[in-house]
């Protein structure tokens, strides 16, 4: 989700910044260099991604593949990044360790011999997380048309003196089908058997959606409290329905990396206004050594982290009196019956309904009279088979 936004918001502005209203000339801006890149002093493995601009946000960013991506500190140690998928570079753990104090720049040369370079960015002292915290809110879609209850997600810390952080998150959360598969067809049997449900619950993964940034800079008073970083609705979407996690990530970030991520944040709510305000440009860390006058967009992200995990239960939702999405949102169960009408066998059915993928099979149904089973109760995919949208592996950090 992160990346997607990142992405958008970078061509829109791209677009629209600095022109005059009405007058576009989109394919000024395609084929330009995206850099979305952060690496911090976690221990972990870090990510570069790569990618071509185009005028179609509707489309996939062209992947930019087979180049040379470095990261080198003040004393010229080198880390040369493994292209791990195309347009995606990644930096070994055991091999690069980010310190608090150095400073870092990031060198990419592609396929076509083009060497763009950053800034030298210093990963500053970190700031602490002290509470995360909840409390019932509201908050609106993001067209402004639709107000939504739920949590408001809440910070308390503070910063170094004068220092500017930014906030992202993590979110995991457990979730249930309501029809889970109950009755299977044994090959060795040539029967139909009643299972153990399978596939009920699993969970599934969402990354930081907003820009949300603070400065410190000027302010006698390098503490915070009730930093709204994130809003959970409670019945638009199905992460309050069991369990709910969220990780936040409080980064020290520099200066010009603050001014970048409040600009991109006023420019994008400006974007498409073309009667009023145009938005100002937004100037990344990074150029094109060869030609500096061709724009990068994108930014070198660095920083120390601090982090504090919170769990929500649905019953911790419920008792602030919030609606929950009830189990069965948007699932039903189809009745198919043998009865000649169209169906003479109950294979006729699982061939035609379930073998094709449009149903899944939930359970029996059983003739009141005789007890034979007489038909199927049949459901949607999603509604049968928590894999098929989320992931049945439970977490490694996750805590029932």
């Amino acid at each position: 989700m992160y990346r997607k936004l990142f992405y958008a918001l970078i061509i829109s502005i791209a677009l629209y910044s600095c022109l005059e209203p009405y007058k576009l000339d989109v394919s000024d801006y395609e084929n330009l260099l995206i850099v979305d890149a952060l690496i911090t002093d976690e221990d972990k493995n870090h990510q570069v991604y790569l990618s071509r601009s185009i005028s179609n946000l509707d489309e996939e960013p062209q992947k930019v593949s087979n180049a040379l991506v470095i990261i080198r500190d003040q004393f010229n140690n080198e880390e040369v990044l493994t292209e791990i998928a195309p347009g995606i570079y990644e930096t070994d753990s055991f091999q690069f360790k980010v310190q608090v104090g150095n400073t870092y720049v990031l060198s990419i040369r592609t396929t076509d011999g083009q060497e763009y370079e950053s800034v030298a960015c210093e990963i500053l002292p970190k700031s602490s997380i002290n509470k995360v915290h909840y409390k019932r809110g509201k908050d609106w879609s993001a067209d402004q048309t639709q107000e939504f209850l739920g949590l408001d997600i809440m910070v308390d810390g503070g910063s170094y003196n004068g220092g500017f952080v930014r906030w992202i998150y993590d979110e995991d959360w457990k979730f249930k089908v309501p029809f889970p598969t109950k009755m299977a067809y044994d090959e060795e049997s040539d029967d139909w058997v009643l299972i153990p449900a399978e596939n009920v619950q699993c969970w599934k993964h969402s990354q930081s959606n907003k820009m949300v940034v603070h400065s410190f800079a000027n302010q006698s008073n390098t503490q915070i409290k009730n930093k709204k970083v994130c809003f959970v609705p409670s019945k638009a979407t199905d992460k309050l329905s069991v369990r709910y996690s969220i990780l936040v990530k409080q980064l020290s970030i520099s200066r010009n990396e603050f001014d970048f991520w409040s600009k991109l944040k006023v420019s994008s709510e400006d974007v498409g206004d073309f009667a009023g305000t145009q938005p100002f440009s937004i100037v990344g860390n990074i150029k094109n050594i060869n030609n500096p006058k061709e724009p990068v967009l994108g930014f070198f992200q660095t920083g120390s982290v601090s982090s504090k995990r919170l769990y929500i239960n649905r019953s911790d939702a419920t008792d602030l009196g919030l609606p929950i999405i009830p189990y069965d949102h948007n699932c039903r169960v189809d009745s198919f019956k043998v009865d000649g009408k169209p169906y003479t066998s109950l294979m006729e059915i699982y061939e035609q309904q379930v073998l094709n993928g449009s149903y899944y099979m939930h359970d029996g149904i059983f003739d009141e009279n005789s007890g034979r089973l007489a038909g199927f109760l049949l459901t949607s995919p999603k509604c049968a088979d928590c894999q098929v949208t989320g992931n049945i592996n439970k977490p490694w950090f996750w805590e029932d």
